[in-house]
């Protein structure tokens, strides 16, 4: 109050154009501007995507266009930096040959024709190649299983080589190495047998330019390592494991299989688990669990078959990379010889095949 009342005083002796009672502010020349659009503008685009919505549900999804329509498009490039992508050398013929379809060429040439212009295509398809990389894809999965697998019955060998095979595995693994970009084909999107028929072809064309060797390791590196993350017991599903695990006992010279039961809970309910142990001669083997006694005693036959064949939940993680690097001979020495088949498997005949 009392600085106020000075300030008063001061104004009614001195007058107020000695007294600034305003701040100054710093003028800025501001001009206005507004971003401005045509009406036209908003029901164009909501039209446009209203469209676009329809196209993509009558197509099954968005249009997909091939790598090959894009303007920096450069086979030659591409071709080059897929072998350098895989860390392979390869022949730069077979390499195009195994990505060429034979429906490529006959669309191409066809196409030709229509507009009066005589074909000469200077073309090789792959159905050569894919005929040879499938015998070697085979025999190289086989020495691989066999190499690793060494306890366990042809049967589960033949049941993981199919599994392997098979035409979604092969499939998934050509789309990751990039193939679907690179293959010369007729149909687009790629139907899974193209992508097949292609990496089938990538193997022989490795083969040939490499050796089999090379192509060998492609294959344990690319294909076998399919198999992480998969119960190998699960591939292969035996009609009678109970059958199966007497006839073993049996030929070993063994007494025939014994079920006890070990604790059992909820016997009353829709809910009921019973454990059951599996004896022979006294000694304990092993154990299984289920709703119901056969499927308990199913069970422990199967627990003591993995047991047998050496293939149990805890059992080594397969060998990949360097780890192979000292028994390659062995592998290539097994391609060709199977493993003992089930009606005749005994753990004496197992060690000594393997030693």
């Amino acid at each position: 109050m009392a600085a106020l009342w000075k300030t008063c005083q001061q104004c009614l002796r001195y007058g107020f154009s000695n007294v600034s009672i305003y701040t100054s502010i710093t003028a800025v020349n501001v001009i206005s501007k507004r971003n401005f659009k045509a009406h036209w503008v908003a029901p164009t685009l909501r039209e446009l995507k209203r469209r676009k919505v329809i196209e993509d549900d009558r197509n099954g999804g968005p249009k997909i266009f091939h790598r090959s329509t894009f303007l920096e498009w450069n086979y030659d490039a591409e071709i080059f930096a897929f072998s350098n992508r895989l860390g392979e050398k390869f022949n730069d013929l077979s390499l195009r040959a195994a990505l060429t379809h034979k429906s490529y060429i006959e669309r191409e040439t066809a196409r030709l024709s229509d507009i009066g212009v005589e074909s000469n295509l200077q073309f090789q398809d792959n159905e050569a190649l894919s005929q040879k990389g499938g015998e070697l894809l085979s025999k190289f999965i086989n020495g691989y299983l066999r190499a690793v697998f060494t306890q366990v019955p042809e049967e589960l060998i033949r049941a993981m080589h199919d599994f392997l095979t098979s035409n979604p595995t092969l499939e998934t693994v050509a789309r990751h190495i990039g193939l679907g970009d690179l293959m010369l084909c007729a149909d687009f999107p790629c139907k899974t047998e193209t992508y097949v028929k292609s990496f089938k072809a990538i193997v022989a064309a490795l083969a040939e330019s490499s050796g089999e060797e090379r192509a060998r390791i492609f294959v344990q590196d690319l294909v076998v390592t399919q198999l992480y993350g998969q119960d190998v017991n699960e591939l292969w599903n035996p009609v009678d494991p109970v059958g199966n695990l007497t006839a073993i006992l049996k030929r070993e010279g063994k007494a025939e299989p014994e079920f006890r039961l070990i604790r059992q809970a909820g016997s009353n309910s829709i809910l009921g688990v019973y454990y059951v142990g599996l004896y022979s001669d006294k000694n304990f083997i092993s154990e299984g669990a289920g709703e119901s006694l056969e499927v308990a005693k199913e069970m422990a036959a199967r627990e003591a078959l993995k047991k047998f064949f050496r293939t149990e939940d805890s059992m080594r993680a397969l060998p990949f990379g360097r780890q192979l690097k000292n028994i390659q001979s062995k592998i290539a020495q097994l391609e060709n010889q199977p493993n003992i088949p089930l009606s005749e498997w005994i753990s004496e005949k197992v060690m000594s095949a393997v030693h």
